[in-house]
Order: structure tokens, then sequence, then C-alpha cells
């Protein structure tokens, strides 16, 4: 009875917060204004309401969730761990905000367009601007399922490389502020449609 009542108290906090959780914002293929990268990096304030897009902008409204099978799997759950894991997980909610971009490669390759390069020209000014200073970055690379897993992983991580090196050779940010990510075909972007071009993308979480 006691962790069916926990259960219902994080449901209700879950409920309270879930309008402070950021979506992550998917450009697509489009090039976003400066002002918009910096509105959608914005840690508790990148929303479909606030992110002033432009156009046929899509938001990705990716479900969060607290893993809480460990606790209430056990009939001695502890209502103190379960508080720490509410708290965790806002915490993170309200330091964090993510973008996402149909950034282009070449077949097969890391290596950035020219096309890439004139999208991620606003990302840079965003990323070197006054009003994301003090934040760092992580650079996620995706790829959709055509191939095998390690593959991809790879692949993702080395175009996710090849844009932190644009961003940090031509807006001078410093590396240490981004870090990167191969994420491969783990999480795509639209499951129903796993080969599909909108899966392969490049994307990027600001973190207070």
């Amino acid at each position: 009875m006691k962790t069916l009542h926990l259960l219902f108290c994080l449901l209700g906090v879950m409920a309270l917060t879930k309008f402070a959780y950021a979506d992550e914002i998917n450009f697509g293929k489009q090039t976003p204004s400066t002002n918009q990268v910096i509105e959608a990096l914005t840690p508790a304030a990148a929303s479909p309401e606030d992110a002033g897009n432009e156009g046929d902008v899509k938001h990705l409204g990716k479900s969060r969730s607290i893993d809480m099978s460990s606790l209430l799997g056990s009939p001695h759950a502890d209502k103190k761990k379960l508080k720490k894991e509410i708290h965790a997980a806002v915490q993170k909610v309200n330091t964090e905000a993510a973008l996402s971009m149909e950034i282009l490669f070449g077949y097969k390759s890391s290596d950035l367009t020219e096309l890439a390069k004139n999208q991620l020209k606003p990302v840079g000014e965003a990323l070197a601007s006054e009003k994301l200073h003090d934040l760092d970055f992580v650079v996620e690379g995706h790829t959709d399922a055509i191939g095998g897993d390690a593959y991809n992983k790879n692949l993702s991580k080395e175009r996710a490389d090849s844009v932190k090196q644009f961003l940090v050779d031509t807006f001078h940010i410093a590396p240490s502020r981004i870090r990167i990510v191969g994420k491969g075909k783990s999480d795509l972007f639209d499951p129903k449609n796993p080969d599909s071009e909108v899966n392969r993308r490049v994307r990027i979480i600001a973190i207070k």
C-alpha cells in the first residue's frame, strides 16, 4: 500500500512538472536563424510556444520517464530514495534543452557538405553568443537503420566529430564545451520508418 501511495505521488509530481520538460525542436532540413537556435537551446525555455519558429518546423515531443522499477518492484520501497529520483529528474529537465537538424553528409561519409556548413552557421553563432556562453553542449550523431550496428555507431560518431570540429574551428568555441556521442541507429527519429532520411540527423543538447 505504501508503494502504491508513493507511485501516485510520483505521478502527481510528473504531471505538475511536465510543462517544464523542453521538447526537442527538430528543424529538419531547414536552416534556423541564430535567434531560433538560441531560444531552442535555452534550458527550461525551449518549447513550441517559446521557440519563435517559422515555417514548417516540427517539434519532437520525446516521452520522458523515470525508471522506478527498482523501487516499485520492492516491498521495501525507500521513500527518501524515491524523492531523490524525482528531484534528479526534475533537475535534469530544468537544465537541458535540445534541437535536431538533418545535416547533409556525403554518402557513407563524415565530411560536411557546403550546404551542411551553411546549415550549421547559425548554430555556431548561437553557441558562441553571450546568451549561451555559460552552457556546455553534447553533439549526437544519428543514422537511419540501414547497415549494421557497429558501422552506424562509428559513422554517427565521426559525423558528430565533424560537426564539433567545424564549430570549434570556425566559431572558436572551446573544445571542452562540446562532447560528441555516436548514437547510430539506437534512437530513431521516426521508428515507424527506420530507413527514412529523417533519421539521419545531428542532435545538439545544451547543458547548464
